[in-house]
């Protein structure tokens, strides 16, 4: 049977339950403790009967125990104002004291009601406001200090003012009030009762329905998961209750599902892949009033073969984050702590660097530092960005490629954002957006965005320095690659101390991106076991040779400058030009082997031109 218990603190309280207990038709429903303050929240926590409905309490008591969030509703037992008024006159009475040396130790509520009531009578005793049983000691030792001789309060007030040494009339409460709080307790119970039933009714619909569902609340954290999604995800209910709905989907199913959450669009038949078994999944938004305060997430399983696009339970991400980039170099370690230090604010970020220097790890590694992580991630090219991906980033981070490319109205859009941090949707109404902004940019915004729009991303800009700027945490950066792609091709390519020297004196123009592709081309055409030791008789980064066929009209410059050129024999034909060996050795000596140079005079790559050398029987 379900119960209603009442913290009594004190003996006077007490014994106005055991009267009302004798009264009840079921006694055994109303339980009678007599602890206080602290020792009641340790006694609820701990001793109280599962089967509690309401606890009934009174004062400072009910007050602690309202604010420690407990599963069980508490009702409080109200002080009348009759209460107060015998209160200060036995004060008076019983002590011979004037109004100025009593004082009353009360909680807000109670004091405000004690105000009004003194101001009718002129009475002017001191006030001391009180919310733990911290409050009571420092008061009762602040009045003491006030030169006050009795005190008005609680059961536990009465205990520290008497070992204080001051005079004490406890506050009671009268059997009337006790009545009055069981009353309201079973108005409570009722309520309590019937959520109860309502709640066993829901969980055995849930429980019966073959289709998965869950919900979510507008904070994205999942808060029902039914049996049936338990079986078809592979996890438990127990284990996500609580937390984000995010990991549990690829990143499709993941920007379906903000969008409908932050717009409240109702979304039917979206296909998606579950340990390969293909599902209907539908979102029907949650509306309360006018505001969205949820979402609930329906799917089951979908006959028609296809191929699987998504695989249900997700391993985890391979997220980034700076602890796992590679590099030692000055310059690098500059920034990614200055990326430190931006990551827990939520002001825009213009990250400023080349093409392939790792803008977009970058804006991933802050998203992941901040306090987003468990939100989403959604990057997109500035010239494509449309108002769905917005809504999709409500509360995550949304990462722009090229922010200069932003169309005008986005960039009206994004202002607007920026500044009232909310959109309108297409039926008029405006709703909250809360994005957090990585934009990356390849030159100056300045010039590229509308002034009022680049004034408000500019705050904090993050230059990422070229891969050029630091060669030197190219050796670690290749082997970091390399063991990447040894794995992902069950190969052991190496390299040799001279092949890093030689990546090193490479200028990258293409940066960290060059460089991987350039390691992969080496990886998937080699052989299981390769070692690569020379530059150029891999080919070289400079992949122009691949279209060499493309340019058989391509006029070079001429080379007139360099004296001794002549026709002679052997030689090759450069761009419909012939060039000797020995004319190739000339051009060495006049531009002091600077193979950049050579190359570029005659129209041809680096690694075309060491293979001239080597045909040519020239040192590299």
């Amino acid at each position: 049977m379900s119960k209603i218990v009442l913290i009594s603190s004190g003996p006077s309280i007490a014994h106005y339950g055991l009267l009302l207990q004798k009264s009840l038709p079921d006694p055994g429903n109303f339980l009678i403790v007599d602890v206080y303050m602290e020792d009641a929240l340790d006694y609820i926590r701990h001793n109280l009967p599962q089967d509690t409905d309401v606890i009934i309490a009174r004062g400072n008591t009910a007050k602690l125990l309202k604010s420690a969030h407990l599963a069980v509703p508490v009702v409080t037992i109200p002080i009348s104002d009759s209460e107060l008024i015998a209160s200060i006159k036995q004060a008076r009475d019983l002590y011979k004291q004037t109004d100025s040396h009593i004082a009353y130790l009360g909680i807000e509520d109670v004091i405000q009601s004690v105000r009004g009531f003194l101001e009718v009578f002129h009475c002017h005793i001191r006030l001391y406001t009180i919310n733990s049983s911290d409050d009571i000691r420092r008061s009762i030792q602040q009045a003491k200090r006030d030169h006050v001789n009795v005190v008005i309060g609680g059961i536990y007030t009465q205990k520290l003012a008497l070992e204080a040494g001051l005079q004490c009339v406890l506050l009671e409460s009268s059997l009337f009030s006790v009545k009055e709080a069981y009353e309201r307790a079973l108005e409570v119970q009722k309520g309590f009762i019937i959520q109860r039933k309502k709640f066993q009714e829901r969980n055995i619909l849930l429980n019966s329905i073959t289709d998965g569902i869950i919900s979510i609340n507008e904070k994205g954290r999942i808060t029902v998961l039914n049996p049936a999604a338990e079986q078809y995800l592979g996890i438990s209910a127990k284990a996500v209750t609580g937390k984000a709905y995010a990991p549990l989907f690829a990143q499709p199913e993941k920007e379906v599902i903000q969008q409908c959450l932050t717009c409240g669009k109702q979304l039917s038949h979206h296909v998606f892949s579950i340990n390969q078994q293909n599902f209907h999944l539908s979102l029907s938004p949650i509306v309360i009033g006018t505001d969205q305060k949820g979402l609930i997430l329906t799917f089951h399983p979908f006959e028609k073969n296809m191929a699987p696009s998504v695989q249900i339970p997700i391993p985890p991400e391979d997220k980034p984050c700076f602890f796992q980039l590679q590099g030692s170099h000055p310059s690098f370690q500059m920034a990614v702590s200055t990326a430190l230090q931006y990551a827990p604010l939520c002001l825009p970020i213009i990250l400023a660097g080349e093409e392939g220097v790792g803008k977009e790890t970058f804006a991933q590694c802050i998203h992941q530092a901040g306090d987003r992580a468990d939100c989403l991630f959604i990057a997109r090219e500035g010239a494509l960005l449309t108002k769905e991906d917005l809504l999709s980033a409500h509360q995550g981070t949304l990462y722009i490629r090229e922010g200069g490319r932003l169309s005008l109205p986005m960039q009206e859009l994004l202002t607007e954002i920026l500044k009232n941090g909310s959109i309108v949707l297409e039926n008029g109404s405006r709703t909250t957006l809360n994005i957090r902004f990585i934009i990356g940019a390849q030159s100056s915004l300045a010039d590229a965005l509308l002034p009022r729009l680049y004034y408000l991303l500019n705050a904090l800009i993050l230059p990422l320095p070229s891969l050029c700027e630091r060669s030197s945490d190219i050796p670690a950066l290749t082997e970091h690659i390399l063991k990447e792609l040894n794995s992902q091709y069950q190969k052991n390519c190496s390299c040799t101390p001279e092949f890093l020297l030689s990546l090193c004196e490479y200028s990258w123009p293409g940066n960290i991106r060059q460089l991987k592709s350039f390691l992969t081309r080496l990886v998937v055409t080699a052989s299981d076991q390769a070692l690569f030791s020379s530059l150029e008789e891999t080919g070289g980064p400079d992949d122009s040779n691949f279209y060499k066929h493309l340019n058989r009209d391509f006029n070079s410059q001429p080379f007139s400058e360099a004296p001794g050129l002549n026709q002679a024999q052997p030689g090759f034909i450069i761009n419909g030009k012939k060039i000797t060996y020995k004319e190739l050795k000339i051009l060495d000596e006049y531009y002091q082997g600077k193979k950049g140079l050579i190359a570029q005079k005659l129209g041809i790559s680096r690694s075309t031109l060491w293979r001239y050398y080597k045909e040519a029987g020239l040192s590299g």
